[in-house]
């Protein structure tokens, strides 16, 4: 599996062009609100998502982790364009270099109003769900929209190019999803997800969790699932004195923590991206909890990608580049601060990024308190 070098995003949501080069192993993406950190890692799960519509798919909802409508996904995937473009062309490619070769996806297409009735025949509903739509729909819409063009992917190989179209009447997109070659974590995620799924049947993994867990509440002794009276499953915590305690009673602390870990062991070998790594826990956890993530890290083979606006989590953070001692061969942490810009041509904004060493972030901000997110 790949870890990336170098990146260049072109005309992909409020990104017009962004170069970015000098990853390390462990990149910290920092900036103010709505300066592209969530668009930026969303462009690196791009790069992994071959040429699926419905891998594309996932990747948009994550945007809305806890709203499970499906019914925004046309108005979203045209979101994904560059809204600065001026050709009738709605077109973005992104491409990395990594250690193992060229990676690129890129998608083009157009979008034209077409008839209501016309967009349920080219809808990419079944034949069943067309019958239950013109059933349950009081009327079908005069117009409606189509998009049709095409994802070209690669990965260190031959170029994969796959024609899609659907209309704006379609609320999913067909096709398996294919297993991400990344993985990440919103910010929100560990509200929604099989916490224990990787601790189950590896005992040292599990023996790990416990005893990162045990900083939180000492009295930790095993997590597991246990049958409630209803029949159902939950995710539990047992305590030294034997008491059953269901996740639901802990904080977000606790699930947050398992999220991560769990999602570092998926992504062996591979990259994990982190969106707002300070959702759910206390800054008084960071300098315990960051050096066993950024070890585990180490050990699995896991490229990170960090993005926060705390600046209690970038000291942490850098506070594992032991930069008091001198003797670190490689920089083990790089600092990419991402920022809006609007030109003067008043062809809208575009991202900028500022790419530095770690260690240049620790000195600055311990002599003159620089503020690494602006």
């Amino acid at each position: 599996m790949a870890n990336i070098n170098s990146i260049e995003i072109n005309q992909f949501r409020g990104i017009r062009q962004l170069t970015i080069s000098n990853f390390s192993k462990i990149n910290l993406i920092v900036g103010d609100n709505n300066s592209g950190k969530t668009t930026f890692l969303e462009a690196v799960q791009l790069l992994f998502a071959k040429s699926q519509l419905s891998s594309v798919k996932n990747i948009i909802k994550q945007r809305t982790v806890l709203n499970v409508s499906e019914s925004s996904f046309y108005t979203s995937f045209i979101k994904m364009f560059n809204v600065n473009q001026e050709s009738e062309l709605l077109d973005f490619d992104i491409y990395a270099v990594s250690n193992n070769g060229p990676i690129r996806f890129e998608m083009r297409g157009r979008e034209r109003t077409i008839s209501g009735e016309e967009a349920l025949q080219m809808s990419t509903m079944s034949l069943g769900q067309k019958a239950h739509y013109k059933k349950e729909s009081t009327v079908i819409p005069e117009t409606a929209k189509l998009f049709s063009g095409s994802i070209i992917s690669q990965n260190g190989k031959k170029p994969i190019e796959k024609d899609i179209h659907f209309t704006s009447l379609d609320n999913v997109s067909v096709g398996p999803v294919i297993k991400r070659e990344v993985q990440y974590i919103p910010s929100f995620g560990h509200l929604r997800y099989d916490l224990l799924k990787n601790f189950v049947d590896n005992p040292e993994y599990k023996k790990l969790a416990i005893s990162i867990l045990k900083q939180f509440d000492d009295s930790i002794v095993d997590i597991c699932y246990t049958k409630a009276d209803d029949g159902c499953f939950l995710e539990s915590i047992i305590t030294a004195d034997g008491i059953n305690m269901p996740f639901s009673v802990y904080g977000d602390g606790v699930k947050k923590i398992l999220y991560i870990l769990n999602k570092l062991f998926d992504a062996t070998d591979s990259i994990l991206l982190i969106d707002e790594i300070e959702t759910g826990l206390h800054k008084k956890y960071y300098d315990r909890l960051f050096p066993v993530v950024f070890e585990l890290a180490k050990k699995l083979n896991v490229q990170l990608f960090i993005a926060t606006h705390s600046m209690e989590a970038i000291d942490a953070i850098l506070s594992y580049g032991n930069y008091e001692n001198d003797s670190n061969d490689t920089e083990p942490i790089r600092v990419i601060t991402l920022k809006k810009v609007y030109s003067n041509d008043d062809k809208g904004s575009n991202v900028v990024a500022r790419n530095v060493a770690g260690k240049y972030v620790y000195d600055n901000r311990k002599a003159f308190e620089f503020e690494v997110r602006l």
